[in-house]
């Protein structure tokens, strides 16, 4: 068994070779001196309400962002480093075959309620989130590696044997299959521990107002208007820096920059391309960007015509894209021109290795090729997009440069609930889509978007590709102990799945977002979040 957690000797981590982390810049502004105590209450501009902030159903980035200082897993992700830390367990060990994890979880850990949280917890609460009839969006896109997780979730079998109590303080997770980085995949937001009690309480209210072990526990969700967190006194780790934090939920990014010189609040979350200029010139106001580990990336449907039918066709669209212009031009410099499927700001990220550059040529080579020259013959294809953010500028992009080549296409904007729904019930033969890091892997691309075990309604291979050569490079990078030889099977599928073109990376995004002269301390994670627990701000 391999032994991981605190090093006692030298006062920092041990992870010995099976964490891929983020490479991102460190992103820390201001700053109060050491041991400086910090109070009053931190501001920040949002663009929407949360879908959830309930662990079981937490799914899009603005809940999931909220939801990781509600609640505190088995780990968590450094804010600076992305690198996985231990959360409640303190330590844990690994079998020689990677299918057996056995978690070591601190004492004194509570829920804001007071009552202390026991291994139990973390048992009922996945087997909460796995129960078919809690219809929750991630629990098997990250614990299907869990032993019955698939079959308990799908109603096959009524136990969930995966994951067991050993006693109050030891939780020891079997897998199906071995997975050096499972506990990677742990500090995602559905991995977290509810209580029970508190849940059948609460009934279908606790996703209103969820109990916690996170630095915040929340006071007040006025829906579609704000969030107010406060310091949660229960709370074992390090305090948070201010007492309170409100989110304001202000869907338009022009009021949300005003409100920001205004004073009304402290920071914007979003700033959009274009909106930025202005402000980088205010004295009052500092600008921080950031690349993440995200790519907007435009989908076919690989079970439809005529994406199934022809390579030849979906190479000719690749070729046709101009991803410097849409990095430059359309996202404003808010954007780089994807290279890859990886994002360059995640470890093991491959430079130029996607083959299809802009070649207008080369396009209607392609398209003569798959039977349609000049465009000839091939009937006008419809582009859908969610209707919110920059999806409608990278459509209409899209369409102009496609219509260069021959290819003629027809946008459809649909409100981001809708597109979602359509989406992953493979109603949509072509879309634009920005899919984001679950976890510091890149698996969560590769795997997560392209093995054929993921197809089918719900579930997250949403261009519905198969190929049973990438199936088994991924599942090798999964099981290998090796880290270079995890990296090079997950280069290996990469490379097979650009080649095979089930989609058309369009840009790897880029974090912009603004805070006022009052914030003396601002942290944006790797994860595209602001650190609310290290957030310090000025009354003066």
């Amino acid at each position: 068994m391999k032994s991981i957690g605190r090093s006692k000797n030298r006062g920092m981590y041990f992870f010995p070779g099976v964490i891929l982390v983020l490479a991102v810049a460190i992103l820390m502004f201001g700053g109060c001196g050491e041991g400086e105590e910090a109070s009053g209450t931190f501001t920040y501009a949002d663009l929407a309400d949360p879908v959830a902030i309930d662990p079981a159903y937490v799914e899009e980035e603005i809940g999931a962002n909220i939801n990781r200082y509600l609640f505190e897993g088995l780990v968590k992700y450094d804010s600076v480093t992305g690198q996985v830390v231990p959360g409640v367990a303190e330590e844990w060990e690994v079998s020689e075959d990677a299918t057996e994890f056995t978690f070591k979880l601190r004492k004194g850990v509570r829920f804001s309620n007071g009552r202390e949280l026991v291994a139990d917890d973390f048992v009922y609460s996945w087997t909460r989130a796995l129960d078919p009839a809690t219809e929750s969006p991630m629990a098997l896109v990250i614990l299907e590696p869990v032993r019955d997780a698939v079959a308990f979730s799908m109603g096959e079998t009524d136990k969930f044997t995966g994951v067991e109590a050993v006693d109050d303080h030891t939780l020891k997770v079997t897998l199906e299959y071995p997975l050096a980085e499972f506990v990677t995949f742990l500090g995602h937001p559905v991995c977290a521990p509810v209580p029970k009690e508190e849940v059948e309480a609460a009934s279908d209210g606790y996703s209103e107002k969820p109990v916690g072990n996170g630095p915040f526990m929340l006071r007040e969700w006025k829906h579609d208007q704000e969030l107010v967190l406060e310091r949660n006194p229960e709370y074992d780790g390090e305090a948070a820096r201010v007492e309170e934090v409100i989110v304001k939920i202000i869907p338009d990014e022009a009021t949300a920059i005003e409100e920001l010189k205004a004073g009304n609040v402290d920071a914007v979350k979003s700033l959009p391309p274009g909106m930025d200029e202005s402000l980088r010139a205010d004295a009052e106001v500092t600008v921080v960007d950031s690349d993440t580990a995200a790519l907007w990336f435009a989908a076919f449907n690989m079970a439809e015509s005529p994406w199934s039918d022809s390579k030849a066709l979906r190479e000719a669209v690749n070729f046709a894209v101009d991803r410097e212009t849409l990095a430059d031009v359309v996202m404003q410099g808010h954007a780089t021109a994807a290279d890859a499927i990886v994002p360059s700001a995640m470890a093991g990220h491959q430079d130029d290795v996607l083959a299809y550059r802009y070649d207008p040529e080369q396009a209607k080579a392609k398209l003569a090729e798959a039977g349609y020259p000049e465009g000839n013959g091939l009937p006008a294809i419809t582009l859908t997009y969610p209707s919110e953010g920059t999806g409608p500028e990278l459509a209409q992009a899209v369409q102009s440069q496609l219509k260069e080549v021959g290819i003629q296409v027809e946008i459809n904007g649909l409100a981001p609930g809708d597109f979602i729904e359509q989406m992953t019930g493979q109603q949509l033969s072509f879309f634009i889509i920005s899919w984001g890091a679950d976890y510091p892997s890149v698996d969560t691309f590769l795997y997560t978007l392209f093995h054929s075990s993921l197809i089918g309604p719900g579930a997250p291979n949403i261009s519905q590709y198969a190929n049973d050569e990438v199936d088994l490079a991924l599942d090798d990078a999964r099981a290998s102990l090796d880290a270079q030889e995890r990296s090079r099977l997950y280069q290996e599928a990469e490379g097979q799945i650009l080649a095979d073109a089930p989609i058309i990376p369009l840009v790897f995004s880029r974090n912009v977002m603004a805070y006022s002269s009052r914030v003396s301390e601002f942290v944006v994670t790797p994860m595209g979040d602001i650190a609310l627990d290290e957030v310090a701000v000025s009354e003066s």
